[in-house]
């Protein structure tokens, strides 16, 4: 069919008698295809090894775009489809390769391939995990990835068997990522255990290049030592003031050793940042010192200015955070993406919600005392519509029945205040 210009089987067996002969047509063409995607049709290594040799053979048939996701073939598959890729007479532009049982041999294979081609591949998607048994093995891929920084994946996860990752190793991983033109979207850190200070020594890579920083970091495990505030303070703080710094999830598990003095120092270092929406660092129930300086953090009550200056972002404190009040500027925050309304609905929330008196705007001219009116009006919207406060259900004899709530609403408090003009 001269007309076809894709061909796309997704999640279908193909017995290998049954792919050479697949093959055979695809290659026998008067033009190439532009795709071939063949997704979890079960292929494995001879079948792969089938599928390069023919474009390795007709590199002129190559298409555009190839998937070969989910399917079973393994490193040796991968080393078959380093030829391909490796060729720039074949006019591959876009490779998918996730979902397949690949290590490092395999990745190292067609990573070699695509960086020595004259044209840049657009892109090229494989397994993104790291899974390392040993130190060695952990060393290995760091030292691997540090020559190709381009092409360490977009959300990197590291699984680490039962080993302490050293602070050295830690260090070597922030430089790899520090290589990079720009930032990777994630990187997760899974380890048995990690030194005491490599915590400190990861973040710092971070401090001295922002460029670098991932959108997310996760760095969990069975076991992380103390560190002490000054340590992880120093570090952590200028990390999260810089207006370079893009990071928007921080998550360190299993850290319960953290004091209300070092939880209270890093909060101060979120006054200003506009990024971070999770921070979960603190494995335990927190103290009432702990809650009211992050409830100051979200919405600080002291003047106007400090309420609409405070910090509308922070989303996520972890599952230990269960203060009412805190919780109900964290979901706030969560709800409502434009931030101008979050800090117009907290300043009318606390300045205005419980004596508001339209006679104190009485000497306003009109235009103005008509922007008045509806900035107080758009804060209480924005607050009802985060909390559903409006109205509220209740079961009277087996039915549901909607009944209004004790919460004013802006209208009658104008209503009741007319008498001042």
């Amino acid at each position: 069919n001269p007309n076809l210009k894709s061909f796309d089987v997704q999640h279908c067996p193909i017995r290998h008698d049954a792919f050479c002969l697949l093959m055979v047509a695809l290659i026998n063409r008067d033009s190439p295809l532009g795709s071939i995607a063949l997704t979890g049709c079960y292929l494995d290594n001879e079948a792969v090894k089938v599928f390069a040799s023919s474009f390795k053979d007709n590199p002129k048939m190559t298409p555009k775009k190839i998937s070969l996701a989910c399917n079973y073939f393994s490193d040796i598959g991968y080393y078959f489809l380093s030829e391909v890729i490796g060729n720039d007479e074949c006019k591959l532009e876009e490779i998918s390769l996730i979902g397949n049982d690949c290590g490092l041999t395999g990745i190292r294979s067609i990573v070699s391939a695509a960086a020595g081609r004259e044209i840049p591949l657009k892109k090229i998607e494989y397994p993104t995990d790291c899974m390392a048994d040993t130190p060695d093995q952990l060393q290995e891929f760091v030292e691997f990835y540090s020559a190709f920084p381009a092409f360490v994946p977009n959300c990197t996860q590291f699984y680490c068997g039962n080993f302490e990752v050293s602070r050295d190793a830690l260090h070597a991983l922030g430089n790899m990522l520090a290589k990079r033109s720009s930032p990777i979207c994630a990187l997760h850190f899974n380890v048995s255990s990690i030194e005491s200070d490599g915590i400190v020594t990861f973040l710092r890579t971070f401090l001295e290049n922002h460029i670098a920083t991932p959108n997310s970091i996760r760095i969990g495990g069975y076991s992380i030592r103390r560190v002490s505030v000054g340590d992880l303070h120093v570090v952590l703080g200028p990390l999260l003031q810089s207006c370079l710094c893009s990071l928007e999830s921080l998550t360190l598990s299993a850290i319960g050793q953290i004091s209300d003095n070092e939880m209270i120092h890093i909060t101060s270092s979120l006054d200003g940042n506009t990024t971070l929406e999770r921070l979960d660092i603190y494995d335990r129930i927190p103290s009432a010192c702990v809650v009211d300086r992050l409830t100051s953090l979200l919405c600080d009550e002291t003047t106007i200015m400090s309420t609409y200056n405070s910090n509308h972002t922070l989303n996520n404190l972890g599952r230990h955070m269960t203060d009412p009040k805190l919780c109900s500027y964290l979901e706030l925050n969560k709800k409502t993406p434009d931030k101008g309304l979050v800090a117009t609905a907290k300043v009318i929330k606390v300045h205005f919600a419980h004596n508001f008196q339209l006679g104190n705007f009485d000497s306003m001219k009109s235009p103005v005392l008509a922007q008045v009116v509806s900035f107080v009006n758009q804060g209480f919207h924005v607050w009802n519509e985060a909390f559903n406060v409006e109205r509220d259900l209740e079961s009277e004899g087996g039915e549901e029945k909607e009944v209004a709530n004790n919460n004013l609403t802006v209208n009658f408090l104008m209503v009741r205040n007319i008498p001042a003009f």
